[in-house]
């Protein structure tokens, strides 16, 4: 009688084990397919930009330096994933994410940029921050203003959603912004934005690997996002940082950059939607821009993908080949001379109108305002 009594309870432990596998991976695809039907809304978008070469995506601005203007600690080893890891700033970054949305961006990045490895987070803790960023985004898009709508009857936040608004997951350096030589090993790196992507999966539009120093680096999220599923595509756009002189900061031409990542993409089955380059000197993207537009094997291996182009420089002074983010006693100087009327003027509407740019945006200290003027030129010659 006790070895059937211990024979059924094995029997029972097992079936619950195997309800409860199957549950939790049921859950887990119905999540990741979150990701995959919100991206169709957005491809529908990037059909609108491809049969209309006037209308132009507007990305977000630096969401870390409106936090730390807006009261967050600018601590200067996880950056601003200080709002996401202390909840008392969740409300300062999804007014962030809003003060984007109203200037006028289609679409707001995460802010899980600084949760990585490189800055002692472990992967549990990545996992779960990472989400918090992504959720925290989504409610910010999803949500109409700033305060929630509350149904008296079960205090049930109601969603007033902003039609033609998307959520981008970032996927910033695992290790080190601007650093070739600090980039993890493939294997490593390919597991740890898996991690980052399956937490960003339930609440975003699309994926974008940001600030990539080079095509390894970029190479790694976007075979970690290939092997989300084998069954769905995600979207995804890669975006480069650069060197002054308009080349990868890895030394790589920006052709170069494009024809692989876009290559590195169709092997791995994922849906690139763009190339973009961004926390970058804008006179620098002018320059990556000329040479993709000189090289005609790479405009046509765009055109033949359906891959756009897009930027969102940043406003800071030239950063050192060496620099890293622990060894930066204080926050890199700002620009005098990139106000909302000079970036426009002098390198977005070169980009849009000369260079076939139609994704644009900003970076570090590119404000709401900034968004603002762009979005009012922008959006008038539509």
């Amino acid at each position: 009688n006790n070895a059937s009594h211990y024979v059924t309870a094995a029997m029972r432990a097992t079936h619950a084990l195997a309800a409860f596998t199957s549950i939790r991976n049921h859950t887990a695809t119905m999540a990741l397919r979150t990701c995959a039907r919100s991206s169709t809304a957005l491809d529908g978008h990037f059909e609108r930009l491809r049969s209309n070469k006037r209308e132009v995506l507007i990305l977000d601005g630096g969401t870390g330096e409106e936090l730390f203007k807006r009261g967050v600690p600018d601590d200067r080893k996880i950056w601003s994933a200080t709002a996401v890891v202390n909840e008392q700033y969740h409300p300062t970054l999804k007014r962030v994410h809003r003060s984007f949305l109203e200037a006028g961006s289609d679409a707001v990045t995460t802010n899980s940029y600084g949760i990585t490895p490189g800055v002692g987070f472990s992967p549990d803790d990545i996992g779960r921050y990472v989400a918090v960023a992504g959720r925290l985004a989504r409610e910010s898009v999803d949500d109409g203003d700033t305060d929630s709508v509350v149904d008296d009857d079960d205090d049930a936040i109601t969603a007033q959603r902003r039609p033609g608004k998307f959520v981008c997951g970032s996927l910033g350096p695992l290790v080190e912004s601007y650093r070739p030589d600090r980039v993890m090993d493939h294997p490593k790196g390919v597991d740890m934005y898996g991690v980052m992507a399956r937490a960003l999966a339930p609440h975003v539009d699309c994926f974008l690997a940001e600030t990539m120093s080079s095509v390894e680096e970029a190479s790694q999220a976007v075979e970690a996002v290939g092997k989300l599923s084998t069954k769905e595509k995600y979207a995804m756009m890669v975006s480069f940082t650069l060197k002054g002189d308009g080349a990868i900061r890895s030394g790589e031409l920006s052709t170069d950059g494009v024809r692989r990542i876009v290559q590195i993409s169709r092997d791995c089955g994922v849906n690139l939607l763009g190339v973009m380059f961004n926390c970058a000197e804008p006179e620098a993207i002018t320059k990556a821009f000329e040479t993709i537009r000189s090289d005609k094997p790479t405009c046509e291996l765009l055109l033949e993908e359906r891959v756009m182009l897009g930027a969102y420089a940043n406003r800071l002074t030239a950063i050192a080949s060496d620099w890293s983010l622990d060894g930066s006693e204080e926050p890199q100087a700002m620009r005098s001379d990139l106000s909302p009327q000079e970036y426009f003027h002098r390198f977005i509407r070169v980009w849009v109108n000369d260079l076939g740019v139609q994704m644009v945006g900003g970076c570090c200290g590119i404000t709401p305002e900034h968004i603002s003027y762009m979005n009012s030129h922008l959006k008038s010659k539509q």
